[in-house]
């Protein structure tokens, strides 16, 4: 099936799907919002040398027109195509944390979760990791309800946090599974957090 498909992909490909105006363009100390690719009009006060300097933002925003959320320009998004009617986004840290969505155009993704949170988690378990599993529904920014599951993992002080849920319509979707390794040290910054991409994430396409 396409169950593993997600694990050959994680670290492949890069972002395709950012928004144009992730930019920020300062004239002369002067800073604006810039859309890439558009003209940009700026009323000269006085004569003399501009000073001109283009830079990304520190918070971007992924758009595909199927799902869009803000991202820390320090942990980039890749995508990559899985197969012809799946895509995945991927967005992981250095530890292993961050999040990996994909969109399916002809399956229902919420048919995944259990199996996807038994694959990704069974190796933890084996290794001696205990294992506490609830349902969970999450609200996206523009008011939808992701459903799935969430396996908490522990062993030796060490607190690992894996999410699975899924948006459906029409026997297409999304797909997430969020990771949090070392849930603590997440909470203390240092890693992606997976609780501000579940507030910024909306879902577009439905149809």
């Amino acid at each position: 099936m396409k169950l593993l498909s997600f694990l050959l992909f994680l670290f492949v490909s890069i972002t395709q799907a950012q928004e144009n105006s992730n930019y920020t363009i300062t004239i002369n100390g002067e800073s604006f919002d810039y859309s890439l690719g558009n003209d940009f009009q700026y009323n000269v006060k006085k004569k003399g040398e501009l000073t001109i300097n283009i830079s990304q933002k520190d918070i971007l925003t992924y758009n595909d027109g199927i799902i869009k959320f803000n991202y820390s320009k320090n942990f980039p998004v890749s995508e990559t195509p899985i197969e012809d009617d799946i895509k995945q986004i991927t967005a992981i840290g250095s530890t292993g944390s961050g999040v990996i969505v994909q969109e399916y155009s002809d399956f229902d993704p919420a048919l995944m979760i259990d199996l996807m949170l038994n694959e990704v988690t069974k190796e933890s378990i084996d290794y001696g990791y205990t294992e506490t599993t609830s349902n969970i529904e999450i609200k996206t920014k523009d008011g939808k309800i992701l459903k799935g599951k969430k396996t908490i993992l522990e062993y030796q002080g060490a607190i690992d946090e894996w999410i699975v849920v899924s948006f459906s319509w029409k026997d297409s979707g999304v797909l997430i599974i969020a990771i949090n390794i070392d849930k603590k040290a997440i909470n203390e910054g240092g890693d992606i957090n997976v609780k501000d991409f579940f507030e910024s994430l909306e879902i577009i396409k439905q149809n």
